[in-house]
Order: C-alpha cells, then structure tokens, then sequence
C-alpha cells in the first residue's frame, strides 16, 4: 500500500515538473517570437514625412522717433558757460513743452565740462636775460555740453522738434533715428509669421500634389528665427559752427522710409 502511495506521488510530481518545463518553452519561443512580429508590422507601417520651410515679410513705417540733441557753450569763466547753457537748454525744453512732448520722453544722456586749451606762442627770458619763445598750451576757457534725447510719438512733429530747437540754441551733432513701437512690432510680427505658415503650407501642398498626397494637420510647427530691424538713423545737423538753417515758415520735411520684419518657420507633415 505504501509503495502504491509513493508511486502515484512520484507520478505527480513528474507530471507537474513536465507541465512547468513545457509552460517555461512556450514562453521562451513565444517571446522570441513576438518582437519579430512587432517588428514586422512596423515595418509594414512606414511613417513618410514632408519637411518645409515658410518665410514672410511686412513692410512697415516707422511709428517712434528718437532724436538726440544737444546745447554746446564755451566761455573763459566756467560759471558763465554753464549758465549760458542752462538757459539755452530751458528754453529748448519750454519750446518742447509747447509741442506737448511729455517730461518722460525727455531723457539726459550726457553732461560735461571740458577745459579747452589752444596753443599758444609763450616767451620768457632765461637766466641770461635771452627773451626765448615757445609754444605751450593755454587754457582759454571752458565747454559746457548737455545733451538730451527726445522720444517722438508723432512723426508729424518731427521736423517742428528739430527746427525750435536749433533756433533755441541746439547747436551739436542733432541725430535722428526711426524706429517701430513694442505695440506694432508684435502687432507686425504676428501678421509676418501668420504669413510664413501660409507659404509653408503653400509649398508642402505643392509637393504633394505632385504625388497625389493628401496633407492634414501638420505633425508639428516650430518658429525658425525672426528679424526685426534697427532704427534707421540719419545726421540732421553738424557740429557748433555747421548747424543747418532751419529758419523757415514751414517745418522741416522729414521722413522716416520704410521697415522689414520677416518670419520664418518649420513645418513638417506626416502621410
């Protein structure tokens, strides 16, 4: 009875260790075979693409103006060349005033004294009593230069800033440079890159229809670069002694030309 016992026992446990080795195989050949057929539908399945890029440029004029400008006096008492200066920058500042240019486009971007000195021929007697001449600096006096830059948010008073002021006293190197606001530099941007899309979708249609393609939603859209421009900058005046005359009954025509921002993207479409 007890062998009988032990032999069915030992039967099980055969059968259950079978059971677990052919359950181990089907598992092995099953993984081994599975990437295979995961590879396999991949590769039926190929992911074409079509890569474009867009580009798109608005014109723009300019909306801002800066113009720099500045007061220069000379005297041989420095206190009196700093007070010549003052009052002739007041009154440039009153006269902006009356063209409604607010204090906080008014900026000081420098103010200096320099002693000037010239050379001058010296003589003096040595030891010997031998009058000798020499050439030696001398100073002769002072330069006072204050120079404000004026932010211009209308362009059509322009040429009426440059003209008050040179009547006024403004006297050094007057530089004028036009440029976009933040406002319509976004505004502008926005409208070139709204455009770049179009020319990139223009061209992957194109592509596509040269190979019966059907295009829907690109897969991704990326910016590539922008470009907005530098103020354009022009010289109004010289330097004290050059001055223009603006003494006219109307003012001075000036224009501010025209502006580039260009967009660039990347598309690319999946078929």
């Amino acid at each position: 009875m007890k062998k009988l016992l032990i032999k069915k026992s030992l039967i099980k446990k055969s059968l259950a260790y079978i059971l677990i080795t052919l359950l181990s195989f089907i598992a092995v050949v099953g993984g081994a075979v599975m990437p295979n057929n995961v590879r396999a539908a991949e590769a039926e399945k190929v992911v074409r693409t079509i890569s474009i890029s867009g580009s798109y440029v608005v014109k723009v004029a300019p909306d801002i103006a800066y113009i720099d400008i500045s007061v220069k006096t000379f005297h041989a008492d420095v206190v009196k060349a700093q007070e010549e200066n003052r009052v002739k920058m007041n009154n440039v500042m009153n006269q902006l005033k009356k063209l409604e240019i607010e204090d906080k486009d008014i900026r000081t971007v420098d103010y200096r004294i320099q002693p000037r000195y010239e050379w001058k021929k010296v003589e003096s007697t040595n030891e010997l009593g031998t009058v000798e001449t020499k050439n030696e600096q001398v100073l002769v006096g002072y330069d006072v230069i204050n120079s404000i830059k004026v932010t211009v948010q209308d362009l059509q008073k322009v040429g009426k800033v440059v003209d008050v002021t040179v009547k006024e006293g403004v006297n050094e190197a007057n530089q004028i440079a036009f440029g976009l606001s933040e406002t319509t530099k976004n505004q502008k941007y926005l409208e070139a890159l709204k455009g770049a899309v179009e020319n990139g979708k223009a061209k992957a249609e194109t592509i596509a229809s040269v190979f019966g393609i059907n295009l829907g939603i690109p897969a991704s859209i990326s910016e590539a670069g922008a470009y907005f421009p530098s103020p354009i900058i022009y010289k109004a005046m010289g330097s004290s002694g050059g001055v223009a005359a603006y003494d006219t009954a109307e003012s001075t025509p000036i224009s501010g030309g025209e502006m580039e921002i260009r967009a660039n993207v990347n598309i690319v479409y999946e078929y």
